[in-house]
């Protein structure tokens, strides 16, 4: 892991060119918002999640994909894991090759082992 703890503190993500959010519930539409406030949105290629029925929708303007086709088109992009479901998640994009991988913690939300 690159980095793990809440996305105002991730100063990492100043270099990065292409960012994917994956998890598109309370976490990471609080990622978005976050990025929107530091002027990194441009950076955001889409959201990345395991539910079904968001693929192919859109949160602001941005695309919703399934992991299996965002692994693929950005094998390279930054992967902020934006979820309660962490662990299920890192196992996801490992399996994919994904090396760039923080790990964002809403400021309040409880530490989860994994």
């Amino acid at each position: 892991m690159d980095y793990i703890g809440t996305i105002e503190q991730d100063k990492g993500l100043g270099q990065e060119k292409q960012i994917i959010i994956y998890g598109a519930g309370k976490v990471g539409r609080h990622t978005l918002e976050v990025l929107e406030k530091t002027d990194q949105k441009e950076k955001i290629v889409c959201f990345c999640d395991n539910d079904k029925s968001m693929e192919e929708k859109y949160i602001e303007g941005i695309p919703v994909y399934g992991v299996e086709k965002v692994c693929t088109v950005y094998p390279y992009g930054t992967y902020l894991i934006a979820s309660m479901f962490v662990r299920q998640m890192v196992e996801s994009l490992l399996q994919y090759g994904i090396e760039k991988i923080h790990i964002i913690r809403e400021t309040l939300m409880e530490e989860e082992d994994f």
